[in-house]
């Protein structure tokens, strides 16, 4: 019930069995549950009340009652909020340490930090989403370094924390299957997405506070680089928005809503530079099929060009 907010699943069980006895004692509670033995149920019972989950009520024999579930909730969130603060004041009081103490790691110490092995590389970037708190950005293209199921929801998780989420997209990313339709999906939930047709490195930004810098080798992502707060860091937030600046803007939803006749995904691949062979791929159909789609769609917009039908989309309000 409560096990997310750090109740351990047998405190979990005998909160509810009081919570469905009403007032009761150890051993009344222990001849309707799974748990015989009295004297464990008062340990829990203990432990319980410690958490304030439960209270003794006042007489001879001691007996026990549940604090309803929604007061027992705010109880949890506020003593796990607690010691979250209670974490965060350690943890600078150990930063200090680490700062001034000289027998750290070297390269720990300096502005960029090597994190070798796909799966601390991994880590990294996770414990870094984790600590956002108002805008992700992001340059994505391949080879990446696992499915991205994981990733959609840190994302979504985060955007629900309201931090923000800017991605400029390598177009040969939607070469990959099911590419567009995860996208287009983050889009729907917040993400603002754009596309452009190269990009020099893969790059993740969180607030001011660090970046991650993938190093692609022969067999993939090997190992990362992470950037803390210098004017390298500076020079990587520029980066990400000189290419912001001069990329397409990538999303479905307005043409849908604008001209229901135009097909978003067609649309949304059409801006992002794929050829009609890549975009046959993407929705499952025939080239040729798919080069007659296109030249409707650019007829549609009053096109000669890719280019050109780009334009005039986000003319329409379409992109």
């Amino acid at each position: 019930m409560f096990e997310n907010l750090g109740v351990s699943a047998s405190e979990s069980a005998v909160y509810e069995l009081l919570l469905r006895a009403g007032t009761s004692t150890a051993a009344e509670l222990a001849m309707a549950g799974s748990e015989r033995d009295p004297r464990r149920l008062t340990e829990v019972l203990g432990e319980l009340e410690g958490r304030g989950l439960v209270r003794r009520v006042a007489g001879a024999t001691a007996r026990w009652c549940a604090v309803a579930p929604d007061l027992a909730l705010e109880l949890l969130i506020a003593d796990r909020e607690s010691e979250h603060r209670r974490a965060r004041v350690e943890t600078a009081r150990l930063m200090e340490i680490y700062r001034q103490s000289g027998d750290g790691c070297p390269e720990d110490e300096s502005i960029v930090e090597v994190v070798k092995g796909a799966d601390a590389a991994l880590s990294q970037w996770r414990a870094l989403l984790l600590s956002a708190r108002e805008e992700v950005r992001v340059l994505d293209k391949p080879p990446y370094l696992s499915h991205s199921e994981e990733f959609i929801g840190l994302e979504s998780d985060s955007s629900k924390r309201d931090v923000s989420w800017r991605v400029v997209y390598e177009r040969s990313s939607f070469e990959l299957p099911g590419r567009l339709e995860e996208v287009l999906g983050l889009v729907a939930g917040g993400e603002k997405a754009r596309v452009t047709p190269d990009l020099p490195f893969k790059l993740g930004l969180v607030d001011r506070r660090g970046a991650v810098l993938p190093v692609v080798g022969a067999t993939g992502i090997d190992s990362v680089l992470v950037i803390r707060p210098s004017p390298l860091l500076d020079v990587l937030h520029s980066t990400f928005e000189l290419y912001w600046d001069r990329s397409i803007p990538f999303t479905g939803a307005a043409a849908a809503e604008a001209a229901p006749e135009v097909d978003p995904q067609l649309l949304a691949l059409l801006a992002a530079g794929l050829t009609d062979e890549s975009i046959a791929r993407q929705l499952g159909m025939a080239p040729r099929t798919a080069q007659r789609r296109v030249r409707q769609l650019m007829d549609r917009c009053g096109a000669q060009t890719r280019f050109q039908a780009g334009v005039q989309a986000i003319r329409h309000g379409w992109l």
